[in-house]
């Protein structure tokens, strides 16, 4: 029998908060090795050499888990030390001011969590989400991205680049533009297109894309918006090395602008990659222009390296579904680590990516997985909608169960291991997009800012 856990008012990282916050929170330091390194000797970035550090601090008003990178480049490190330093003091300037109100089960919550994406051998950006919850039902979120150049060890300004002016702002201001689901104010966005030196920006050989406060280019303020801007619009501008580096892939670009009250939902597949079905599934989902969360297992992404890249490389996020599909509740707490971390290793290996978060095999959870995975700064994410493809493995029936189960703000379980999913795929996705509905990651669905939305479930099925 599944649960539903009540999901209202949670914002983005709602889920860190419920899963994490909600079961417990740990004293102490937890260390991860998913860093970026570098090697002295061959100038290459290392993605294996450094690591993260997960501090966790709980008191009666307040929690804090903050992931942090650990470099020893003080150029690098002191600037990302001192951005994680104001937004504690922030927080608990905020906790101290509303300290009435906390205390007795009430407590303000700040959460920072880090993520690492390679853009080219040498550059990385490390993207910080931190979500700050005191006297406001939603939380304040923030993004902050710091974009590295391994080879000369240094923060990477835009300006070193590609040109920031002229020609290429008007492409930008252009890519801004078409998000109408915002209501930009366009003085505020022309004072934001004057000082590039501000942007959060990271790239890649899809897109160079953009985070900015809504309030900094809209009359709203509801948190970080998300624009990608092609490479192919802007490689005239770019230089040599960041272009030669990129190369020529360009990709399909994504647009991730969100409208709160709009119809998102996010497709996840699990238990691969497949070498029979998730070619099958890249080219449906390509063809719909649709972008997808895959939890792969360790063990199948090492078989099929170049498979898991390919996913990857057409822009679809990745996730963890441990290394051989344990039921993380069964097994001892040394297991869990290592089925966790053994597994996050090689989907890095093969994708090139840190998995986003992680979802355990049959949605088992107990207190002590929440615990290890909160260690290895792994948020847990499940699913709201259940298709049944593993147990009806009949394509109409798949969509049956999809389409009657399904709500915005909904994560929709699939399997990309079984042929009757792929065959109910086409039908899946077109009939959802007649119905209004957009398709987004589990990561770009928990920013919505959404007031009601569907799930988790959770249980041993």
């Amino acid at each position: 029998m599944l649960k539903k856990i009540p999901f209202r008012q949670i914002r983005w990282p709602g889920w860190v908060v419920l899963f994490v916050i909600g079961f417990s929170l740990v004293y102490g330091m937890a260390q991860l090795v998913v860093g970026i390194g570098f090697d002295k000797d061959s100038g290459q970035a290392s993605l294996s050499s450094i690591n993260f550090e997960t501090v966790t601090e709980k008191t009666d008003t307040y929690t804090m888990s903050v992931k942090t990178p650990v470099i020893g480049d003080s150029n690098i490190h002191k600037p990302i030390q001192g951005w994680i330093k104001q937004e504690k003091e922030a927080f608990l300037a905020a906790v101290k001011e509303n300290k009435d109100e906390l205390g007795e089960g009430y407590r303000a919550h700040l959460i920072i969590q880090a993520d690492v994406k390679k853009a080219t051998d040498d550059t990385y950006s490390i993207i910080f989400n931190s979500y700050q919850l005191v006297n406001d039902i939603r939380g304040q979120q923030q993004v902050k991205i710091y974009t590295i150049d391994a080879s000369e060890e240094r923060i990477l300004h835009l300006s070193d680049i590609m040109q920031t002016s002229g020609k290429a702002i008007h492409i930008i201001r252009n890519q801004i533009l078409k998000n109408e689901s915002i209501h930009l104010v366009d003085d505020k966005v022309d004072k934001v297109l004057s000082d590039p030196a501000s942007w959060n920006w990271s790239i890649s050989p899809r897109a160079l894309t953009l985070y900015f406060e809504e309030s900094e280019i809209s009359a709203k303020g509801a948190g970080p918006i998300q624009v990608e801007v092609p490479i192919k619009l802007i490689r005239p501008y770019l230089n040599k090395k960041t272009a030669d580096a990129l190369g020529t892939s360009e990709g399909t670009p994504v647009n991730v602008s969100i409208e709160p009250e709009g119809k998102y939902v996010a497709l996840t597949f699990d238990d691969g990659p497949s070498m029979e079905v998730t070619p099958r599934i890249l080219k449906i989902l390509k063809a719909h222009d649709v972008q997808a969360t895959f939890f792969m297992l360790g063990s199948q992404a090492e078989k099929y390296p170049s498979l898991a890249k390919r996913v990857a490389e057409a822009g679809h996020e990745i996730g963890n579904h441990t290394d051989h599909h344990q039921d993380l509740t069964k097994i001892g707490r040394n297991q869990v680590a290592q089925e966790i971390q053994i597994s996050s290793r090689k989907i890095e290996e093969a994708t090139g990516q840190i998995p986003s978060s992680l979802r355990p095999p049959y949605g088992a959870i107990n207190h002590e997985v929440v615990e290890v995975a909160g260690d290895y700064g792994s948020p847990i994410v499940l699913w709201s909608v259940d298709s049944l493809d593993w147990k009806n493995k009949n394509a109409d029936s798949i969509n049956r169960v999809v389409q009657k189960e399904i709500t915005p703000g909904s994560i929709i379980l699939l399997h990309d291991v079984h042929p009757t999913t792929a065959d109910a795929l086409p039908t899946l996705l077109t009939t959802l997009e007649k119905e209004g509905y957009q398709f987004v990651t589990v990561s770009q669905l928990q920013s919505i800012n959404a007031e009601e939305s569907a799930g988790p479930y959770y249980g041993n099925i």
